[in-house]
């Protein structure tokens, strides 16, 4: 079982002391060392890797371990973190600045419910939970695909771009809906960037973002985590919405 070295903490605890209010992140490698990496992410009680960092790092030496903080808060992870633990492979070990206290979680199969599991970007988010609604209602596994942080913001239109590949073909408007049939929305976007579960006879399967924090640049104006997963009727805004509908081929055609 991997155990961080009193040097890994001191280190980690300096970059969250760096980071603070953001999460920090990196990663201790095989050769004991502790590598600081950049959170990508923009807002609080959340990290995104940046990537392109982590791919140099694990050049020089195998990742052992991922690294996180909680800032102001104890050290205990979240449906996000298990999941993410889960999705690495790796053990990750948590630490809670500036209290200095730790944890450190290993694989162990975890899966959060489908229903009341907490945002978490690229694990607990709107495809996160398409993938593990898939799989638990049609048993169809279908395969991750990275994203950048807030990818629609800067112009992208990953969905649009992977639907196929995931073994989705696109209906024509007005099909209406069929058990796990996937509904793309636009929200406060010019591309879609939220999916839904359709599940019969009329719920859909979603988890939204929710409220983004904002620092501007110094005081705190607001923090708010994502919403929580739900199943809810499917009409109203999330219809209004609905501009890409969805069919995995293993589902059937077009009717």
């Amino acid at each position: 079982m991997f155990q961080p070295s009193n040097l890994n903490i001191a280190s980690a605890m300096a970059h969250a002391g760096q980071c603070d209010p953001l999460e920090c992140c990196g990663v201790i490698g095989t050769d004991g060392q502790y590598y600081p990496l950049k959170n990508t992410a923009t807002e609080f009680d959340t990290f995104v890797m940046d990537m392109a960092g982590y791919l140099e790092v694990v050049k020089q030496t195998p990742a052992a371990a991922i690294v996180h903080s909680h800032v102001w808060l104890p050290p205990i992870p979240s449906d996000g973190d298990k999941a993410m633990c889960e999705k690495t492979g790796l053990p990750w070990l948590i630490i809670s600045w500036p209290t200095g206290n730790w944890q450190v979680i290993h694989p162990n199969g975890f899966r959060a419910p489908l229903v009341g599991r907490k945002w978490a970007w690229g694990t607990h988010d709107c495809y996160g939970l398409i993938r593990d609604g898939m799989a638990e209602e049609a048993q169809i596994a279908i395969p991750d695909f990275p994203r950048e942080w807030l990818w629609w913001k800067d112009g992208g239109d990953i969905i649009a771009k992977q639907f196929k590949q995931a073994g989705f073909h696109q209906l024509p408007p007005g099909t209406p809906p069929k058990h796990c049939d996937v509904l793309g929305m636009r929200i406060r976007s010019k591309v879609v960037n939220h999916l839904g579960l359709f599940l019969d006879p009329d719920v859909i399967l979603h988890q939204m973002m929710g409220q983004l924090s904002v620092r501007d640049p110094d005081v705190i104006l607001h923090q708010m985590m994502g919403q929580l997963s739900v199943r809810e009727v499917y009409g109203g805004f999330l219809a209004d919405a609905t501009e890409l509908h969805l069919r995995h081929s293993k589902l059937g055609g077009d009717g």
